[in-house]
């Protein structure tokens, strides 16, 4: 398991913990916020820089990432989830549920939520927060519409179906409160982590593997992985997963006409049991 599910998991894994999407979790986090001044606030900035500067030195840019990552662990940061996962919080743990637009979508294509919700309306809230929407209209363009956890997992298949990937976001960690729909460049999170290793998005509690009994090399996998961890062998005419590159989003897997893909837990495999 991860540090997440140390810390927050209750012997589970964090985001199957109900606990981390109760409304007390909603109240304390920002509570908690509004408690530091911005004095402390900016006191614990310098901190984390001076603390970093020591650490790397001169190398600015190690110095950043450290504290882009610590900042991000504290306040929002996301984890990749499989389609499975996704569906079990939909439908056991988390309401309400609110259908709305995603901003990084809106932010890099040049879209209206207003006027293009069929293309931009693809992420999901989730919990007692998203009954405040209309006091963040910027954030929540378009409006928020209220969904079944039935009409929730129905939406979820069709944005899997497209290649999008799931994740599961904090608002102050560890309340949880939004369950992302997005792909890569588009995605600030997947950007981020890809582009420049800041770790706003982790890796998530599986790894996929190919069963090369199976495998017939369609390739459609890998037309599937926004992660880059599907390769082909022409000489062996099958596909393989880069099991240190993959995220764990099962995309590839819920494609894979001959079932040939697995998800094992993360935490099992020696190898990728601390690589997040």
């Amino acid at each position: 398991m991860c540090r997440w599910c140390i810390t927050h998991g209750d012997g589970k894994i964090w985001y199957k913990n109900a606990k981390n999407y109760a409304r007390r979790m909603y109240v304390r986090s920002r509570a908690e916020r509004r408690s530091k001044s911005r004095s402390e606030g900016d006191n614990a900035i310098m901190g984390m820089l001076r603390d970093a500067a020591k650490k790397y030195g001169s190398d600015k840019w190690k110095v950043m990432q450290k504290m882009a990552d610590k900042f991000f662990h504290t306040a929002h940061f996301g984890q990749v989830i499989p389609l499975e996962d996704a569906k079990i919080i939909l439908s056991s743990i988390s309401w309400p549920i609110g259908k709305m637009s995603c901003v990084c979508l809106r932010r890099h294509r040049g879209m209206e939520g207003i006027t293009d919700k069929e293309k931009t309306h693809c992420c999901i809230g989730l919990g007692v927060g998203m009954y405040k929407w209309e006091r963040f209209p910027e954030m929540y363009k378009g409006g928020v519409e209220f969904l079944s956890s039935n009409e929730a997992i129905q939406m979820l298949e069709q944005v899997n179906q497209k290649g999008l990937v799931h994740s599961i976001w904090t608002f102050g960690t560890p309340y949880l409160g939004g369950l992302c729909n997005c792909e890569y460049p588009i995605c600030l999170g997947l950007k981020g982590r890809l582009d420049y290793d800041i770790k706003i998005l982790i890796k998530g509690e599986y790894v996929a593997f190919i069963d090369h009994q199976k495998c017939n090399g369609c390739k459609i996998c890998m037309t599937r992985c926004q992660f880059g961890a599907i390769k082909y062998s022409p000489a062996l005419e099958k596909c393989y997963i880069a099991a240190w590159n993959c995220y764990g989003c099962g995309l590839c897997q819920t494609k894979c006409k001959r079932d040939a893909i697995d998800l094992k837990v993360r935490s099992k495999i020696p190898a990728l049991k601390d690589v997040w």
